[in-house]
């Protein structure tokens, strides 16, 4: 018969489980490695923006003969095609695989791009080769600054906005892009020769290179129009740096707008237009600006891939989890069912039997004690659920004293004796546990040894003795720690049941291979109570030669 208010559960097989309701976690980056990061980046592109503004003074000082080279019109315009082609990689990888939080200010950045890019595709390289030949200067001059315009508008709004834009603000947006390129087509293609449109230039790149007058064939019109993307693309990297300082923005689409904003610059002082024999140090600035779009779109395409795969592994994990956890939950049904199936059934039979003997003193008397037993068997398994629950919150803790150590031995020697199975029980102890207290909670500990002795007593043969040791720790400091033991004469541990020691609702299996009833939460609960002391419940098992479980506690004179 088992003592009441004790929470000696029947369980026999057992290894620690973790938490269902946890997931495997991706490692993040530190916040100190990611702003140090982030820093380091500003600091590269302030010294990169700095490089290109020395650049540009030292070819003025020179008089501008360093701004432009005369180069092949086939190699000009494979440069045009391949700058288009990476702009549109670029604003591909920002539109498929945009960040949750700041989308819409990629979008505007990818909708930039693709201004970009289709004002080099297109006036570069699909124009003169539908046409036959290239565009005249100062309409080419005029696409170049329409597409440039255009994209920085995009730029400035994505990343100089604070909060997403409004409805008015999108439709603002819009008309002012598809006025300017409405313009422009109206204007070039629709009407000829406009006598009101100013020029731009006086003479050609080529013309100044040949003559070595570099700066003096753009007139104050092209300075006055070259001067609004000018001013937008500064804008636009002066917003990316403000956001890469709130963490906002990746480090290559900062780099990418200090490039871009370069070009400008460059192309203020010497227009190259979209076709023609002249390459400028704009056009190595663009076609920079596209090397670092291209790398900057493998990189997202690589991290969302890295991220697809966690993502994919997480859900996998959760769904294993999720299906361990309902067959966790069912079994715990099944279980829980028998067991609270042979009372039920044995009380109802003995109240059978109270109605038609109730006079014979024999038999009420049996009945009723056979009753309390069932009772008693219920009433345990109740505490075995709760106390599992109990031990499964996050806030399960226990109220460690010091206590002495020969108070927990008379309480474990007291529940011996009601065990069934008449084990002799032997108390060793190897320290003189008289003068020795330990650290520990005394009604929780006693759980812990009351199921051990009720797992020794269940699974050795009948009248066989069960050990019950006290002696020093074998690691620590001296004096330091008591183990305490419970070994007993049975089977001992198959190694099948080994794979599932601890496990919660596992159940462990007798010599003939059957599984032993029981809903399999002792050594569950046990092992939760003794890691709460900072502790941890072992098995020492040979099949055959019996079975010692023990755990270790803090202990002082």
């Amino acid at each position: 018969m088992l003592l009441k208010n004790k929470a000696p559960v029947e369980n026999e097989a057992h290894t620690s489980s973790a938490t269902l309701g946890e997931t495997a976690a991706a490692p993040a980056q530190e916040p100190g490695r990611v702003a140090a990061s982030g820093s380091l980046a500003r600091r590269l592109a302030a010294g990169l923006a700095a490089l290109i503004a020395l650049w540009t003074a030292a070819s003025l000082i020179s008089g501008g003969e360093g701004f432009a080279t005369l180069v092949s019109e086939q190699l000009r315009s494979s440069e045009e095609a391949a700058s288009a082609l990476a702009r549109f990689f670029g604003a591909l990888a920002l539109v498929l695989f945009l960040s949750e939080r700041e989308g819409w200010r990629m979008g505007w950045v990818a909708a930039g791009l693709v201004a970009l890019g289709l004002g080099h595709l297109g006036f570069g390289y699909l124009e003169p080769m539908i046409q036959g030949s290239r565009a005249e200067l100062d309409e080419s001059l005029y696409e170049g600054l329409t597409a440039r315009t255009v994209a920085g508008t995009l730029f400035v709004v994505g990343l100089l906005s604070t909060r997403p834009p409004g409805r008015a603000a999108r439709v603002a947006a819009a008309v002012f892009s598809f006025s300017l390129v409405a313009a422009y087509i109206i204007i070039f293609e629709f009407m000829e020769d406009p006598a009101w449109v100013p020029t731009l230039t006086s003479g050609g790149p080529e013309t100044a290179l040949q003559l070595g007058a570099p700066l003096g064939w753009l007139t104050p019109w092209y300075l006055a129009f070259a001067a609004v993307p000018l001013a937008l693309a500064v804008a636009a990297t002066a917003g990316a740096f403000r956001q890469s300082r709130r963490g906002l923005l990746p480090a290559w689409l900062l780099f990418a707008m200090v490039l871009m904003a370069g070009a400008s610059l460059h192309e203020c002082l010497w227009p190259s237009a979209y076709t023609g024999e002249v390459l400028t140090t704009a056009d190595i600035l663009r076609l920079l600006f596209a090397v670092v779009v291209a790398v900057g779109g493998i990189m997202e395409l690589r991290r969302i891939a890295s991220e697809r795969a966690r993502m994919l592994a997480d859900e996998r994990e959760r769904t294993r989890r999720l299906g361990e956890l309902a067959a966790l939950r069912a079994d715990f049904s099944a279980m829980v069912a028998h067991e609270l199936g042979g009372p039920i059934s044995a009380i109802r039979r003995l109240n059978e039997m109270l109605q038609f003997g109730g006079e014979n003193t024999e038999i009420r008397g049996y009945a009723t004690t056979t009753i309390e037993g069932e009772v008693e068997a219920l009433d345990s398994l109740v505490a075995d659920v709760r106390s599992a629950a109990a031990a499964e919150r996050d806030d399960f803790e226990v109220d460690a004293r010091w206590i002495p150590l020969p108070a927990i031995l008379r309480n474990a020697e007291a529940y011996a004796m009601t065990l069934p199975g008449e084990h002799p029980v032997e108390v060793l102890t190897e320290c003189e546990q008289d003068l020795v207290k330990v650290r520990a909670d005394s009604r929780r500990i006693g759980q812990v040894i009351a199921n051990l002795l009720s797992n020794a007593a269940k699974y050795s043969p009948a009248r066989s003795p069960i050990q019950l040791r006290v002696r020093p720790a074998a690691q620590g400091p001296p004096e330091g720690r008591v183990r305490l033991e419970v070994s007993d004469q049975g089977p001992g541990l198959e190694p099948d049941d080994l794979a599932r020691i601890f496990e919660k609702f596992g159940r462990g299996r007798d010599s003939s291979g059957h599984k032993v009833a029981g809903v399999g939460l002792g050594l569950y609960i046990s092992r939760r109570i003794v890691r709460s002391h900072g502790s941890e419940l072992t098995v020492m098992t040979q099949p055959g030669e019996g079975s010692t479980f023990g755990f270790e506690l803090e202990a002082r004179e």
